[in-house]
């Protein structure tokens, strides 16, 4: 399983991508509120953890290698992006 972490920083759209979600909260300085227990979303997406000021966790896609990306945007790139 693949991450990805979109947060608008300095006016610019920022990702970073990692294998373990628990590298780029420690990285990032991010804050855990939960974890994302409606069983109606992607078996994926269950389970994963739900961080402040963060839309997500939110399927992303796949690799070329076929592994399955959880995307979690900031919301101000959220609010960017779905307008």
């Amino acid at each position: 399983m693949a991450f990805q972490i979109v947060q608008k920083i300095d006016g610019c759209h920022t990702t970073v991508f990692c294998d373990r979600i628990e590298e780029a909260i420690d990285r990032l300085g991010l804050a855990v509120t939960g974890v994302e227990t409606r069983t109606s979303l992607r078996l994926c997406l269950q389970g994963k953890p739900k961080l402040a000021g963060f839309v997500g966790p939110c399927f992303g896609g796949v690799t070329d290698d076929g592994v399955e990306i959880i995307r979690y945007e900031d919301t101000e790139t959220y609010r960017d992006f779905s307008q």
